[in-house]
């Protein structure tokens, strides 16, 4: 079997559940300009990021699929499509620290979910790729259920 057939059917098979958005497609011009926009995304570590939430300097948006959100997401975080994000669901500052985040570093639904925020004018948006899997590695809180009303 081919890597790009295996990375293609791991994605779907998480997508069920995860949210993945990664793309096993070979490189052409349009992936490598994506790439370079992935490499101009600020990236928070975990430990970054629960210090802002300590802190209470932070929005965190859960990209991966509502299922997994609601087995297990960030404390604060809420749940948005890596593809439905407007302005109606970030904060109203557009100057507010958001961080976007989903299964772990194979996964670039937060990626997505990132640059679309940068298109509506957002100048302080991070993606955590550790994503779920890294957080909880890490040993630290997940809680489950949906979005708070």
């Amino acid at each position: 079997m081919k890597p790009t057939s295996i990375v293609t059917g791991v994605c779907l098979a998480m997508s069920l559940g995860l949210g993945c958005a990664r793309s096993a497609a070979p490189a052409t011009a349009a992936t490598t300009a994506t790439a370079s926009t992935e490499a101009e995304l600020r990236a928070v570590t975990v430990e970054e990021l629960a210090g802002y939430l300590a802190r209470n300097e932070v929005a965190v948006i859960d990209n991966n699929g509502q299922e997994r959100y609601a087995r297990g997401h960030i404390p604060g975080a809420r749940w948005v499509g890596h593809d439905q994000v407007t302005a109606e669901v970030l904060p109203a500052d557009r100057a507010a620290r958001v961080v976007f985040y989903c299964h772990n570093e194979q996964c670039t639904a937060c990626h997505t979910a990132a640059r679309q925020a940068i298109g509506l004018g957002y100048t302080n948006v991070f993606i955590l790729p550790a994503g779920i899997v890294g957080w909880s590695a890490a040993g630290k809180p997940v809680v489950a259920g949906n979005n708070p009303t």
